[in-house]
């Protein structure tokens, strides 16, 4: 992987921590970009000298500079996303993760192109907005009071959980039921997920729509 795509991964690994969990932190980057910890802490300096992303204690936020660089290349991940589940039949589950090295590979010049012959997605398969403009009122799974909701979107797609929400049919725009216990528990017809306090962060749920 050269330095650009290194870049790249950085940013917008830091961008979805942040929009997941509202910072990032060097464990969160070491896991997620599977790299040591001495990696991560020698790359975020780097990253920090180039005034792209800002340090406080431990949690690490994108600089205006790293917002910017950050857009285009989740903007380019997640339409990666919808071509491998609709092109390439990625179950949705693992689109996530097989996109990795895609997203890197689509040259501006095509980048229009490419999204036209997917018909204009606005959305990635778990939900979040493509171009980052679509305003929500969404809340998040943790926060939402007992009852029946529709799944807007997840926000952290973490492949393991992923794998147990498809499992149960839990997907965007289908229907699930929340209860508060010791855990936050979704529940449809196929079953119940119990919740890890981090993932009811990252759950967003909305309201059910007009049939």
């Amino acid at each position: 992987m050269n330095f650009k795509n290194n870049e790249e991964d950085y940013v917008k690994t830091i961008f979805s921590l942040s929009e997941a969990f509202e910072v990032a932190n060097e464990n969160q980057i070491s896991r997620d970009l599977n790299v040591s910890m001495a990696t991560v802490s020698e790359y975020l300096n780097k990253l920090e000298r180039k005034k792209l992303i800002r340090k406080d204690g431990r949690d690490i936020t994108l600089t205006r500079e790293g917002y910017t660089m950050a857009i285009p290349v989740i903007k380019k991940h997640r339409i990666s996303e919808v071509f491998a589940v609709k092109m390439l039949e990625v179950p949705w589950e693992y689109s996530h993760s097989a996109v990795m090295d895609i997203e890197h590979t689509i040259e501006d010049k095509y980048f229009d192109n490419f999204i036209r012959n997917l018909g204009n997605p606005l959305k990635c398969p778990h939900g979040n907005s493509i171009y980052n403009t679509s305003k929500t009122d969404d809340i998040k799974a943790l926060l939402a009071d007992n009852g029946k909701y529709r799944i807007s979107r997840i926000v952290y797609e973490d492949t393991e959980m992923l794998k147990k929400m498809a499992d149960l049919g839990m997907y965007p725009d289908t229907i699930v039921e929340v209860m508060h216990g010791d855990v936050v528990i979704l529940s449809n017809n196929n079953g119940e997920l119990k919740l890890p306090s981090i993932m009811s962060r990252t759950i967003r749920l909305g309201n059910i729509l007009p049939a």
